[in-house]
């Protein structure tokens, strides 16, 4: 688990919030600055995402 909680009220991680953040219209610079994690972390999650759906 981490430090974030969900809309309906579960915890949840970093990278849960970022995969869901993937889904909007938002930048990488916006998802890293809700998330307080480093830009770099982002692009690898997206990365990872986008090689799971291919």
């Amino acid at each position: 688990m981490g430090p974030f909680v969900d809309a309906d009220g579960n915890r949840c991680s970093i990278e849960q919030v970022v995969r869901n953040l993937l889904k909007e219209d938002v930048t990488y610079e916006f998802i890293a600055h809700v998330a307080q994690c480093p830009l770099k972390t982002v692009k690898e999650i997206a990365a990872k995402e986008k090689s799971n759906r291919e």
